[in-house]
């Protein structure tokens, strides 16, 4: 009878005993909040350690990506009227925007929002006095059509 008892009580103890489990997870964050590269939110759950104190396995924390806010460039805008009409001095200024998803904090992308295109824009006529009369090579004669032009090569 003693032995019964011993074994039933041993029994009893081995069922009873209880591993780790995790609590139900809290809500999510209200709403996302802006951090570098993504917009996210985040929600906890609690571990509940074993009888024999071993703990749970796994992430206390679970997170969501809401936007993607990686910073891009749109594409340079058609560049505006030439700046200059001789001399290989004319440019066309052009810019482009940063931008990323709406919601996400100011942008920052690597480089410049306008620059000058190239190669010039104008002809390689020479310029009149008091401009220089090339901004880009060096003035040349073309002999069959009796003019100077600016010559790049």
């Amino acid at each position: 009878m003693y032995r019964q008892s011993v074994l039933f009580v041993a029994l009893s103890l081995a069922v009873e005993a209880a591993g780790p489990s995790w609590g139900a997870w809290g809500e999510w964050g209200a709403a996302c909040t802006a951090c570098t590269g993504a917009a996210s939110r985040g929600r906890t759950r609690v571990c509940i350690p074993g009888d024999d104190s071993s703990w749970c396995s796994g992430s206390r924390l679970e997170e969501e990506i809401c936007l993607d806010c990686t910073a891009q460039w749109t594409e340079w805008t058609v560049g505006t009227v030439c700046s200059d009409n001789c001399g290989f001095c004319g440019k066309f200024n052009r810019t482009r925007e940063c931008t990323n998803a709406a919601g996400c904090p100011a942008p920052t992308c690597v480089g410049d929002s306008s620059d000058q295109n190239t190669p010039p824009c104008d002809t390689g006529n020479v310029c009149n006095f008091p401009k220089p009369s090339c901004c880009l090579g060096t003035k040349a004669v073309d002999m069959v059509a009796k003019r100077f032009y600016c010559k790049t090569a």
